[in-house]
């Protein structure tokens, strides 16, 4: 097969990568996807600016086949779909369903759980055996358990951190935008808000780490990503894993698992 594009439409940006499938299904078992040399090139655009990307998919020659997850508007998938026409290639959406990969999903029904966050799982799953938290920090947040067994438990969904800051902002008379410094002991508005912000985050992650624990009977390892994992990593514990291109790996195993069908 030629390369494959990979898109993840999420709700501020698309994030993309190009993948040449054959060194993809070679990759050994201990190398990560996106580490490899299989993973040809990638990156993000907002919604806006996907006319420039269209040039950029054309250096990588012919693209057999586009796989993505999404939960962009309307609006944000029209201008994707344009852009793609250029390059004559339509892209497959894919959704999460009982069982990939090795995880077996008990979310209800099984149907209604974001593509984004199945992939996601599913990246996890082929990095690690262990139980794991996967928490992806983006317009929104979710924190997500998966069990050493392979059963996604769960998970949590919250605002992100650009969202709480304009709902305080709005909601309260006399705030305003703030932005602070992550402080243990804030004395001043700015630095209160950006710890309370992160505060919340952190504190949301922690009590699905510790719940994780208390099912699997051991400590699961944290993975994060999403545009705002850099503000949350220094709040968190240390040894947890950073994969900015987590969800796409994730895309491809799913596309994997579908093309083989």
């Amino acid at each position: 097969m030629n390369n494959i594009l990979l898109l993840d439409a999420g709700n501020s940006r698309l994030k993309w990568a190009v993948v040449d499938a054959a060194r993809a299904s070679s990759t050994p078992a201990e190398t990560s996807l996106s580490d490899s040399s299989a993973w040809l090139s990638h990156g993000a655009a907002a919604y806006h600016e996907l006319a420039l990307l269209a040039a950029h998919w054309r250096q990588w020659g012919s693209i057999g086949a586009c796989y993505g997850v999404c939960v962009a508007s309307e609006a944000a998938l029209a201008s994707l779909q344009q852009c793609l026409s250029t390059i004559h290639i339509e892209v497959q959406w894919l959704r999460a369903g009982e069982r990939a990969g090795g995880v077996h999903n008990t979310y209800q029904p099984p149907q209604s759980l974001g593509a984004d966050r199945w992939a996601a799982l599913l990246a996890v799953r082929a990095r690690t055996a262990d139980s794991a938290v996967v928490v992806s920090a983006g317009t929104g947040i979710t924190v997500d358990a998966l069990g050493a067994n392979g059963n996604f438990l769960g998970g949590l969904i919250l605002p992100g951190l650009q969202m709480m800051r304009e709902s305080l902002a709005q909601y309260t008379a006399q705030l305003g935008m703030q932005y602070g410094k992550l402080q243990a002991f804030p004395n001043n508005t700015a630095d209160a808000v950006e710890s309370g912000l992160i505060g919340a985050c952190t504190g949301a992650i922690a009590t699905m780490h510790a719940n994780l624990a208390a099912t699997c009977g051991s400590q699961a390892r944290i993975f994060l990503t999403g545009g705002d994992a850099d503000r949350l990593r220094d709040a968190l514990p240390a040894g947890l894993i950073m994969v900015p291109a987590l969800v796409l790996e994730g895309v491809y195993y799913l596309s994997r698992e579908e093309r083989a069908r």
